[in-house]
């Protein structure tokens, strides 16, 4: 053996010598590093490992054992991201996040999205997003509530929740007009 590398009981190399060298990590313990600082779905934790500079091999060996240990779990991914952000987002907005930006399978995402958030609870949220929205633009007259709507449809709330919504500002802002 040299003093630069030695074989360890898992048979990866490691450094040793030159002081001020890290230690090399297997793609599993990298995977409890990424998932212990945040909660990622499995194209996050996948990706991150790429940059790292870790095989595919290793990769795809590290992801199915980090899934057996419950340490990946797309469906428990996407029920924590709902519910942490429907309250701001809507059933589209949450779906586009979900599937492009976090790269979660279709189907777990409307299964997801399906049982944690129901069409009244929809509504009620962006009744909520609306009304302070209203407060924060300052309106105070009818006309004004396109801006209201226009935040709610860059949200993510299908038309008619923004429908019900500006209807639920407009009464409070004076007569029983609907848009």
């Amino acid at each position: 053996m040299s003093d630069e590398e030695k074989n360890t009981s898992d048979g990866k190399a490691s450094q040793k010598g030159s002081a001020g060298k890290q230690p090399v990590f297997s793609a599993l313990d990298t995977v409890a590093k990424i998932i212990a600082a945040a909660p990622r779905s499995e194209k996050e934790v996948r990706d991150r490992l790429y940059k790292k500079g870790f095989r595919k091999a290793e990769i795809e060996d590290a992801i199915k054992r980090a899934k057996e240990y419950g340490y990946i779990d797309d469906a428990r991914y996407v029920a924590d991201f709902v519910e942490y952000y429907s309250g701001k987002l809507g059933r589209k907005k949450l779906e586009y996040k979900l599937i492009a930006e976090k790269g979660i399978a279709r189907e777990i995402v409307a299964a997801g999205i399906a049982d944690a958030l129901s069409e009244e609870d929809e509504r009620e949220k962006a009744v909520a997003v609306a009304f302070k929205c209203a407060a924060a633009k300052r309106v105070t007259e009818k006309k004004d509530l396109q801006k209201v709507g226009a935040f709610l449809w860059q949200r993510g709330f299908p038309r008619d929740v923004i429908d019900a919504a500006l209807d639920a500002v407009a009464e409070t802002l004076g007569g029983n007009e609907d848009f």
